[in-house]
């Protein structure tokens, strides 16, 4: 019993320690303060802009601090993603990159106690990136309709969840490459570009709906403001042969918590299988 208790000990001083290093080591990264600039950038042009517009333009167009919000959320899944690829992109590959991994590799930690808590490092540090957007959201929500819906909580924490799942994706690729760089760029393309092209030409070419990409489930972050959710809609374009029908799909709140669980929960699992038993090439 002491024995199982002190091990129980020993990992989370591992946890802590592996969280701490890692943590420390974004917040003096060039990448996190960049990101960390891009968003707030971004995010302060656009309620310049919409200040400058003037209250009367903005509440006659949205009519409700709900339907202000679901726009001014538009951009979030991309920003998520975006930061998500960035600072987990190269978080195992760097292990077993030159040298270094004869000094991380070799210390008397277990492998699966580095790898979460540099998880959990990754998930806070993008947290604070994603925090600087849903506090300009609400200082606009403020400003034009003197109100934050409680659905701004609700959208807060599955974007947690989202950057959650998000991060269990990129460290899985980053544990199949022994190269920080390649790993970073093969996550950036799989996260940024491949899998929103899939999500916008499924449903479009083929009426499939891409219940099984992590992004289309994440489109629930902001769905939550929607005012007059459609979970499934058909928009018909003009051809020469007559007309071509484009389905649109939107997840059901339920469905998309499932979807990022479901890669939170798998990836990293595989993450951890991968990075445990993986060995440091010469």
């Amino acid at each position: 019993m002491n024995h199982q208790k002190s091990e129980n000990i020993s990992r989370s001083k591992e946890i802590t320690v592996s969280f701490k290093y890692q943590f420390y080591s974004y917040l003096r990264t060039k990448r996190f303060l960049a990101l960390a600039l891009l968003v707030a950038v971004i995010s302060i042009a656009v309620l310049v802009l919409e200040i400058h517009l003037g209250s009367a333009a903005i509440t006659s167009q949205y009519k409700t601090s709900m339907a202000y919000l679901f726009n001014f959320m538009q951009n979030i899944i991309f920003t998520i993603v975006l930061v998500a690829a960035f600072l987990g992109g190269s978080a195992i590959s760097t292990d077993f990159a030159s040298n270094y991994s004869y000094f991380i590799l070799v210390q008397p930690a277990r492998r699966s106690s580095l790898l979460i808590g540099r998880y959990i490092a990754a998930l806070v540090a993008s947290f604070l990136i994603i925090l600087v957007y849903y506090i300009f959201a609400a200082a606009g929500s403020l400003y034009f309709f003197s109100s934050i819906p409680a659905a701004f909580a609700t959208s807060i924490g599955l974007s947690v969840l989202f950057i959650a799942s998000v991060l269990s994706l990129a460290f899985f690729i980053s544990s199949l490459f022994n190269n920080p760089q390649t790993s970073t760029v093969a996550v950036v393309i799989l996260l940024v570009i491949v899998l929103p092209m899939l999500s916008s030409l499924l449903p479009a070419f083929v009426s499939l709906e891409p219940w099984f990409l992590i992004n289309y489930g994440g489109q629930v972050v902001y769905n939550v403001f929607s005012t007059n959710f459609v979970h499934f809609s058909s928009i018909s374009l003009p051809t020469k042969a007559g007309s071509y029908k484009i389905s649109q799909y939107q997840p059901y709140l339920l469905e998309g918590v499932e979807i990022m669980l479901g890669y939170l929960i798998v990836f990293m699992a595989a993450a951890l299988y991968t990075y445990k038993y993986k060995q440091v090439l010469n």
